[in-house]
């Protein structure tokens, strides 16, 4: 999966998942989430970052299903020991909303652990030719998000010396984050204008990205699997 270029591998997922979202099959759902945990098994990712995105993921599942059963229309057939009870309907319900999560969590970690966010803004410029301004601007922002995460640390560290103590999301916090992003955004826009900067000149590439016959083919396969798991499951 890593191999596959990024931007028909985002096409490959993507498509799935559009046709997923106008189906609803408890069975298709979990063998997608098995499918992606088997394949990003045999990708060697790591596994500690993917645990970490599955937290919330599963609490997600969890609710879902909980709201799926508890509001569905034939939720409550009877009084007994004084709980409801939930009829097979609710049930299926809330079973065929908890595993569309997982479904697209699925798809979801299986694009993000096994790409390359550079590589894959250099294919959309390559492959699927986006404007230079949009391709250059994803990239300073790549390359901004460490020092926007130190920077974060040392206005916290500032706050902390002086006594207070602000919430991770508290605008002591981001205020001034977010101004120094915004000159650094200046700061670069001045430096690209100052080298000669055109978005319409010509250019060389640094970085090629190359096609192969497999990653053409990634995003039909895909959608047929999908297609043969929706006639099938």
């Amino acid at each position: 999966m890593k191999s596959i270029n990024p931007s028909w591998k985002l096409i490959g997922i993507l498509v799935p998942i559009v046709i997923l979202a106008f189906f609803y099959s408890i069975t298709l759902n979990l063998v997608i989430f098995g499918a992606s945990l088997a394949i990003l098994a045999f990708s060697k990712v790591r596994w500690s970052a993917a645990a970490k995105i599955m937290i919330p993921v599963a609490v997600l599942a969890v609710g879902m299903y909980m709201t799926g059963a508890k509001f569905h229309a034939g939720a409550n057939i009877g009084i007994g020991a004084g709980n409801a009870l939930l009829s097979d309907a609710a049930l299926e319900n809330g079973l065929q909303l908890g595993s569309r999560v997982l479904a697209f969590a699925g798809f979801g970690l299986l694009f993000v652990m096994t790409t390359d966010m550079m590589a894959l803004v250099r294919s959309m410029e390559q492959q699927l030719h986006f404007p230079a301004k949009f391709v250059y601007g994803l990239l300073a922002a790549f390359q901004i998000l460490p020092n926007m995460q130190q920077e974060y640390r040392k206005t916290k560290a500032a706050f902390w010396a002086r006594g207070i103590y602000p919430i991770p999301v508290s605008p002591k916090l981001l205020v001034p984050l977010m101004v120094k992003a915004v000159r650094w955004s200046e700061a670069l826009a001045a430096a690209m204008e100052s080298k000669g900067f055109d978005e319409k000149a010509g250019r060389t590439i640094y970085h090629p990205v190359r096609m192969r016959p497999v990653d053409y083919a990634f995003p039909f396969l895909t959608t047929g699997l999908l297609v043969l798991g929706i006639v099938f499951l």
